[in-house]
């Protein structure tokens, strides 16, 4: 069946009040009972009709069916927008991530449609443009068409130059390709970054393949800011090899490996997200996250400062010793994001686990903010430390965030929580929390500050190795509404 699907809402912590009411802070999670449903990417909506609250992608599967792509959007006023899955033909189909286009017309979402064969399998790297009304325009899969093809990262790009046909309108997304060994040949492991126009027709394609063992997954991509006025910007894209944080940078025009760079951080690391920065002196740098730990021990936040070229400046860790912590996402303050903070502010979010509330692990959403250059927990202007808010509910049960995006007066952050919040048993629902400017508050939050250590400097290359890829126009997924339930529950303020 092509399809996608217009599910049902809950919302959840404590109170009832009218969706017209989300305001100030809130937690909310979302689907449809037996569902599972994650929140994967999020960004602020700022330029689609009726600007102002959210958009989500990420996946939704259903028992015994299929996973279907899933994409939910949330405003301030009006409350849920739209709540749909996407359903190509029967075969299973996620969402990584979310960009909204700069004119106004809508998201880019990048994501992956699955094989439903592991013998024989056969993945599709995808991007899928849809409206501010989360109807679906346009459709291209990108690189081969058999193994593993996988989409984890897009943005829409600042700069080009119409020498090599880029522009600053471009879409630039990440993934992977996989294919795995066999009696008679080893496993291969190739990163894929693609750019094209903003209409999705290819610039280029290329895989990247690394010259020693082990995966080698870049999982989050960003756009340097150019030295010089009208140049392009250069690419990093930020993950691990084998079990190491891996860097890659490449020209933003072409492809080409500029350089690369891996740290063990405490002995095992990897990045989970990375943004760009820029220096008072005009020096691009870009700040990436994720988690480290000696082998065999629990992990902690694992934060590291690039300047371009692939120099590392300093990395530091995070955690308290009875907790397990990972970054997953980063962003940069706006100027309204945290009373008090300046924009430019690195913001974190991620997951600990550990003792809460008599709780010997519990497993929770977190957020923070961290000094740029530094990386250490960031103090405030006026002298004052900002405290980290711990997000969820004291017990086994848990609560994740895989992505946070600063807003205006606050952030958003997606995810996944496994609290039974409609007694039915079910199993996982899509999560979104918008708290406050003030603190970062919501009624449902503690205050959480692990300690941070900065590491030696210690960082090595590697080599890489680059094939081009191609492109292929897919059909969109037909439009078959399907009745929704009542909602239940809601939002916290």
């Amino acid at each position: 069946m092509n399809a996608y699907r217009k599910t049902a809402l809950t919302l959840a912590c404590l109170s009832l009040i009218p969706s017209a009411a989300m305001a100030s802070n809130w937690e909310m999670t979302s689907g449809l009972p037996t569902y599972r449903e994650v929140h994967r990417g999020t960004k602020e909506v700022r330029t689609c009709a009726s600007p102002g609250g959210s958009i989500s992608v990420g996946t939704a599967s259903p028992a015994g069916a299929n996973t279907n792509m899933l994409a939910e959007r949330l405003n301030v006023s009006a409350g849920l927008m739209f709540r749909f899955q996407y359903d190509t033909s029967g075969l299973p189909e996620k969402a990584a991530q979310v960009v909204e286009f700069r004119d106004g017309t809508g998201f880019a979402v990048v994501g992956s449609i699955d094989p439903t064969s592991t013998t024989a399998p056969a993945s599709r790297f995808i991007i899928t443009k849809i409206g501010c009304n989360g109807a679906p325009i346009w459709r291209f899969a990108y690189g081969d068409t058999v193994d593993y093809n996988t989409g984890w990262d897009i943005l829409q790009t600042a700069s080009g130059d119409s020498a090599f046909s880029t522009q600053a309108s471009d879409l630039v997304a990440l993934g992977k390709y996989h294919r795995p060994a066999t009696a008679t040949a080893a496993a291969v492991y190739r990163t894929r970054i693609v750019r094209t126009r903003s209409n999705g027709t290819l610039i280029w394609a290329r895989d990247y393949q690394a010259s020693i063992a082990g995966d080698f997954e870049l999982h989050a991509i960003t756009e340097l800011v150019p030295v010089a006025p009208n140049l392009t910007g250069d690419l990093v894209a930020v993950g691990r090899i084998g079990n190491q944080s891996a860097v890659m940078q490449v020209n933003g025009n072409t492809g080409a490996v500029v350089c690369t760079a891996r740290t063990n951080g405490l002995g095992v690391a990897q990045y989970h997200d990375v943004v760009a920065v820029r220096t008072s002196a005009g020096t691009p740098e870009f700040l990436a996250v994720g988690e480290t730990n000696p082998a065999g021990a629990a992990q902690q936040i694992y934060l590291s400062r690039f300047v371009s070229n692939c120099l590392l400046r300093v990395h530091t860790h995070w955690g308290a010793t009875a907790d397990r912590e990972i970054a997953y996402g980063t962003d940069l303050t706006l100027p309204t994001t945290y009373t008090g903070a300046p924009a430019g502010v690195m913001m974190l979010g991620g997951e600990v686990n550990g003792p809460y509330g008599g709780v010997a692990l519990s497993q929770d959403a977190f957020m923070h903010l961290a000094h740029p250059q530094t990386l250490l927990p960031y103090v405030l202007p006026t002298g004052l430390p900002v405290i980290g808010k711990r997000y969820g509910t004291q017990g086994a049960l848990a609560e994740k965030a895989f992505t946070i995006t600063a807003a205006n007066n606050g952030a958003y952050f997606g995810g996944s929580t496994s609290t039974n919040w409609l007694g039915n048993g079910d199993p996982l629902h899509a999560l979104t929390v918008r708290p406050d400017a003030s603190a970062f508050r919501t009624v449902c939050t503690v205050d959480w500050a692990p300690p941070a250590t900065n590491l030696p400097l210690a960082s090595a290359t590697f080599g890489v190795t680059i094939s081009p890829k191609s492109f292929t126009q897919m059909a969109l997924p037909t439009v078959i509404p399907v009745a929704s339930q009542a909602p239940c529950c809601t939002i916290v303020p």
